[in-house]
């Protein structure tokens, strides 16, 4: 059936939002099935492959569930600090990439008050969005990579660094995120690159995978640094989820 290829295709970012608007991953995947049950029942398939239907349909069922007692944010930073609604509209805008007007259709809400819920919880953001990258090591091909794919987000590789073991980053102008590309295997030989520096870090390194180490530390393989669509993905979840 037609409807299967938007859920596969997006489930993961279904889920992802799910998760993140009830404060439960166990809540987040009940929700996500129920509104899986509604694009059976009254979808037809040809506009289920609507990616605004599907998120308007998931986030129908999420304003009728109260959030989860077990909280998901915990350890998160200032993420923990936004309402409910305003997490939901900064995952829209920012993470899921959608427009004033589609997060207006998938939330119920106004244009207007969309904009000013996305400018109200920005406000804690101020520092991080549009981000300044910070980059230590990586070669010029690494660079010039990072800086195309910065600036289709709108962000800016503010300054680059070689690597060096007795060094610290002060002095240099302040970044909303520091890239570390580590030609080692040891991620605390890689952390210790960006010493001084105390804001979210995505550290790429030899055996690394896309994961998050501790409150503000991310990693990606090294290849991740020259392909646009996961090293973006890992900066917004960075500099949104880290302390």
């Amino acid at each position: 059936m037609i409807w299967e290829q938007p859920y596969e295709t997006n489930l993961d970012r279904l889920r992802r939002y799910a998760a993140f608007a009830c404060g439960s991953q166990g809540l987040g995947d009940g929700v996500l099935s129920e509104a899986l049950e509604d694009v059976l029942d009254e979808v037809s398939s040809a506009r289920s492959t609507n990616l605004v239907l599907l998120f308007e349909i998931l986030d129908a069922t999420l304003r009728k569930t109260p959030p989860g007692a077990e909280s998901l944010f915990e350890g998160l930073g200032r993420w923990q600090k936004l309402s409910p609604l305003e997490r939901r509209v900064i995952l829209l805008c920012l993470l899921e990439e959608f427009d004033f007007r589609e997060v207006a259709r998938i939330t119920c809400l106004g244009r207007g008050d969309v904009k000013a819920i996305f400018g109200r919880a920005r406000m804690l953001y101020a520092d991080r969005f549009p981000a300044r990258i910070g980059l230590v090591g990586g070669s010029e091909a690494d660079r010039a990579a990072i800086e195309a794919a910065a600036q289709t987000c709108g962000y800016r590789l503010l300054w680059t660094a070689e690597p060096n073991g007795d060094a610290t980053l002060d002095g240099l102008p302040p970044a909303s995120l520091v890239l570390v590309a580590h030609d080692g295997t040891d991620p605390e030989q890689g952390l210790s690159l960006c010493r001084g520096y105390d804001g979210p870090v995505v550290l790429a390194h030899k055996g690394a995978e896309n994961v998050r180490l501790n409150a503000r530390h991310w990693t990606l393989p090294p290849a991740g640094l020259k392909d646009a669509t996961l090293l973006n993905s890992v900066l917004i979840r960075a500099l949104l989820f880290s302390d």
